[in-house]
């Protein structure tokens, strides 16, 4: 009888592969055979419209790509032959930097999003994929060798990122970590309450060194704002309370099964109202950057690859490298980051509160969201 029963089962099991099989012949059969490549690459540049300046660095991208596989038909290039390119290219004259083969990457897969919205198109991205695969190895290869850095960018930059993430939520996310230099974790650990817009006054109560303790209001980290995060964060509040009371009609359930909460008092709680944790935030932030490289790709290749590499930490050090760009005294500095050798109390009675604000907002750049 079990013998019977695994027959059964391999024989469902081939029946449903062939049916699979079948039915991708059939899908590859009612396709309308593509173009040749020469005629794909002049349709892609015809209807994109490049300018001038974009349009010859895209050429050379696609005809390196092209000679690098052969000339494959773009419809039979795997993630395979797009990451050998990716590692193996060896360039005209020299092997080219990594930031230069990405963006190569990014312009071949801009033409296979062209491509995939065509009748004749590919069924999926393979450059996407090997893009995907190639940045992250790279990117471990520079975390163990300890030469990544960081990303700084100029506030006119970072607004190009803010402008590509214009949800409330997100945007304030972005706007509110750039402004205050506040860390992943303290982020997360936000409530509502530790947000005086009126005062324009964050409280930490979650600073780096205390675990997951909350401290007292009293003996919190102190972050300033500014009338444009005061602004952003405003939105925010007016969209919060619909958007969790659409997530809490939806289902979502909580990292125990719990209902999700419409009435939670986290400033970003998860879609089940429960407080956010860091590798989320991560997660939200990489979209955001995700967004913001697309839209750049082709316009701005350099700043498209700062985008790629940002994480939430960055926009810590555009904080701290903004305020020095502007002159801004290092004390003050240090007590805005929130510094172990920085204290905002001892800074308030050495120079005033409202002279400490004055040096904030004259060095904290308006990025013109509002």
């Amino acid at each position: 009888m079990v013998e019977m029963m695994s027959e059964m089962r391999d024989e469902l099991k081939e029946l449903r592969e062939e049916n699979q099989r079948l039915r991708h012949e059939s899908e590859k059969e009612a396709k309308p055979p593509a173009p040749d490549n020469d005629e794909i690459v002049e349709a892609f540049f015809q209807a994109k419209n490049y300018a001038k300046a974009s349009e010859r660095p895209n050429r050379f991208a696609i005809k390196y790509f092209r000679t690098h596989t052969d000339d494959t038909p773009f419809l039979e290039i795997t993630v395979e032959d797009a990451l050998d390119f990716a590692s193996n290219w060896s360039g005209e004259n020299q092997r080219p930097k990594r930031a230069t083969i990405l963006n190569y990457l990014g312009t071949v897969k801009v033409l296979y999003d062209w491509m995939s919205m065509k009748e004749w198109g590919p069924d999926s991205n393979p450059v996407e994929l090997a893009r995907e695969q190639y940045k992250s190895e790279n990117q471990s290869r520079i975390r163990r060798s300890g030469q990544h850095s960081g990303t700084v960018i100029q506030p006119e930059e970072y607004l190009e990122l803010v402008r590509a993430n214009m949800g409330a939520r997100l945007k304030s996310v972005l706007v509110l970590a750039v402004k205050t230099g506040l860390r992943r974790k303290e982020l997360v650990s936000l409530k509502i309450q530790d947000v005086d817009l009126e005062e324009k006054r964050i409280y930490n109560r979650s600073p780096k060194g205390v675990g997951d303790e909350r401290l007292p209001k009293d003996s919190a980290d102190q972050k300033l704002i500014d009338d444009e995060c005061v602004a952003v964060l405003e939105d925010w509040f007016d969209k919060r309370e619909v958007t969790l009371e659409r997530l809490a009609e939806r289902g979502h359930k909580g990292r125990r099964g719990d209902e999700a909460k419409a009435d939670t008092d986290w400033l970003y709680p998860n879609d089940a109202g429960e407080k956010l944790t860091p590798m989320t935030m991560s997660r939200w932030w990489g979209k955001a950057t995700d967004k913001a490289e697309y839209r750049m790709r082709g316009e701005d290749d350099e700043l498209a690859n700062q985008f790629e590499d940002m994480t939430p930490h960055d926009a810590r050090r555009c904080f701290t490298s903004w305020l020095n760009w502007e002159g801004c005294p290092r004390d003050v500095i240090k007590a805005l980051r929130g510094d172990a050798d920085g204290d905002m109390v001892s800074l308030y009675t050495q120079h005033g509160e409202d002279q400490v604000r004055q040096e904030y907002e004259d060095a904290m750049p308006h990025l013109g969201i509002v």
